[in-house]
Formats: C-alpha cells, sequence, structure tokens
C-alpha cells in the first residue's frame, strides 16, 4: 500500500528570474547599501562546503557564518592547486559595501536581509532570486581540505555585473569553468534534478553514492526520475538541453565517494525533490519515479535524534 505524502509549502516559482527579494517580505533598510563598494575585497555568507570553496578559489576577505559559526575549511584542492584564505569573520547586519555570495541553504537563506546584487549559489528551484547552479561535488578530507571530487568544477550563472568581473577572473584562474548565460534556470533546475535522485536514495538506503549508482534497479529509478524531472522543467517553461539523462550518467559514474549534501541537512529535500513534485502536480505530469523515491525517503529515512519517518514534500 503506497503512502500518501504531504507536500512542503514553498514560495511560488515565477517563470523569470526574481531579482527583488521575496514578495512575503519587505527589505530591510540597511544604511551600508549606500555606501561606497569595497574595489577588491567581498564576502560570503554561508561558509560551508560552497562557499569555503568558491571563497578561497576567488580570495573573499569576509565570511558570514551560519548557524555552525564557523568556517568549514580554510584550505581548498583547486585544479590549479591548493589555495588558503584567512578572512574576516563578520557580525550582521550584512555589509553591502562588498558583493556578496550567498552559499548557505535555501531554507536557511535571510531572504529579506540580501542586498540586490548578490549572487546565489545554492541547491534548489523556487528561490526568489535568480541562482548560480554549481555543478561540482564537494567533500572535506582527512586533512580538512575541501576538494572536488568527480568531474571538473563548473559553474552557470547569469551575468552578475562588473562588480563581480575580478572574483570571476579569479575562479577562472583557479581552473573552475565559468559560463555566463542570458538564461541560467535550465542548469539551475538540471543540477536540482541530479540532487533529487541518487542523493535521496542515499538517505532512504544508508547507502553511499557508488552502490546507490552501481544497483541496476535503483540506477533505473534515478534516470527514470531525470527525464520525469526534465519534463516537469518543460511545462513550467525550463528548456533543459537534450541528454540529461546521459549527463546524469556522466556525472554519477565518476562521483561515487561523494557525500551528498542531503545527508548532512534534510532541509533541503522540500526544496529539491519537494519542488519538483509540486510542480508535477500542478502541471498534472506523472512522476512515480520521483514519488518512489519521495515514499523511500519518508518510510526509510529515520532521523537518528527521535526516530521518527523523514516526511518529503507532494501533494498528491
Amino acid at each position: 500500500m503506497r503512502v500518501r505524502i504531504p507536500m512542503a509549502k514553498l514560495p511560488p516559482y515565477t517563470s523569470t528570474p526574481t531579482p527583488t527579494p521575496t514578495p512575503s517580505a519587505t527589505p530591510v533598510d540597511h544604511p551600508a547599501r549606500s555606501a561606497a563598494r569595497d574595489t577588491d575585497g567581498w564576502a560570503v555568507l554561508g561558509p560551508g562546503l560552497v562557499g569555503a570553496y568558491l571563497g578561497a578559489a576567488g580570495g573573499a576577505t569576509r565570511v558570514y557564518a551560519g548557524p555552525s559559526g564557523s568556517i568549514t575549511s580554510r584550505r581548498a584542492a583547486l585544479p590549479a592547486g591548493i589555495r588558503e584564505w584567512q578572512p574576516q569573520i563578520g557580525t550582521r547586519p550584512l555589509s553591502t559595501g562588498m558583493p556578496l555570495l550567498v552559499a548557505c541553504r535555501a531554507h536557511q537563506t535571510p531572504w529579506r536581509d540580501l542586498p540586490a546584487d548578490c549572487l546565489v549559489a545554492q541547491n534548489g528551484i523556487g528561490q526568489p532570486r535568480s541562482v548560480m547552479a554549481c555543478f561540482f561535488a564537494l567533500d572535506l578530507d582527512n586533512d580538512g581540505v575541501v576538494r572536488a571530487v568527480g568531474p571538473p568544477p563548473r559553474v552557470v550563472l547569469a551575468d552578475p555585473g562588473p562588480d563581480w568581473t575580478t572574483i570571476l577572473a579569479r575562479w577562472r584562474e583557479s581552473g573552475i569553468t565559468v559560463e555566463l548565460s542570458a538564461d541560467p534556470r535550465p542548469a539551475q533546475w538540471e543540477k536540482a534534478i541530479l540532487n533529487a535522485t541518487v542523493g535521496p536514495l542515499c538517505l532512504a538506503t544508508g547507502s553511499g553514492m557508488a552502490a546507490v549508482w552501481n544497483d541496476p534497479g535503483q540506477r533505473s529509478l534515478v534516470l527514470r526520475a531525470t527525464t520525469e524531472g526534465a519534463a516537469i522543467a518543460s511545462a513550467c517553461g525550463i528548456a533543459i538541453p537534450v541528454g540529461i539523462e546521459q549527463r546524469a550518467t556522466d556525472f554519477f559514474s565518476q562521483v561515487g565517494a561523494h557525500r551528498p549534501s542531503v545527508l548532512r541537512d534534510r532541509g533541503e529535500l522540500p526544496w529539491i525533490l519537494g519542488h519538483l513534485r509540486n510542480e508535477a502536480a500542478r502541471h498534472r505530469i506523472i512522476s512515480e519515479a520521483l514519488d518512489e523515491i519521495a515514499h523511500l525517503v519518508a518510510t526509510r529515512a529515520v532521523d537518528s535524534r527521535d526516530r521518527r519517518p523523514h516526511v518529503v514534500g507532494g501533494e498528491g
């Protein structure tokens, strides 16, 4: 008997990038926003794996720590070599005298406090800002160095403006491929679709990515869910390039040792798997594979703190 899994309530997805704060919140007026821009320094909000990797690559000078209150790593293994960074620890409210990279997770982001010209790098869809898609799998090694496993690191984003020119150049110099796109939403959705498959199955089964991908039944489920995700994107007006199943195969076959971020924070699930299922229900698209993944997570993934099943979004 199938279990009905309730869907999470998320901010509405809009078909065009939204450059303003979430409509449900009034922006906070910080005097620092009118200050002159720092022509060299820049800041990272949320120096976890993504924030530390991109912060080290671009030489960020300030960080605003997330819930942990600390920087995940001060060393990053980049394609061009090891880089260290020693940023200052900033305090709230956020200063906007310099470019700001938002690298905390979507459900932890203070959307109403963000400057209009910040750059958002996180998993998921449905955010009230344009998002930079990061195609890399990051882990912390035994020496405390954050490094990418699998394919060469790549980011896709809309042109963030002249304040970011030097930072993008530094990322490129570090070996990260930086692709500027007039419409980065297909890349954002493709990354979300990848995040909605193998990672949640790792959470549901307790297996690593290699074990999930090497199991014929689970690999078939992943690829069917990937096809469904592309169909859902198309219904939302997002044209993902043909061949996503092969790109998923190429990616997952190279990142077997990676620990997906959903294992560290299940709060991402509504923004990836939950949002895809919300849109499938809204557009009356059959999403049996995505529903099966959500069902497995809901019935098998048990929170070690209270031993209760974890519930993932879904309306139908």
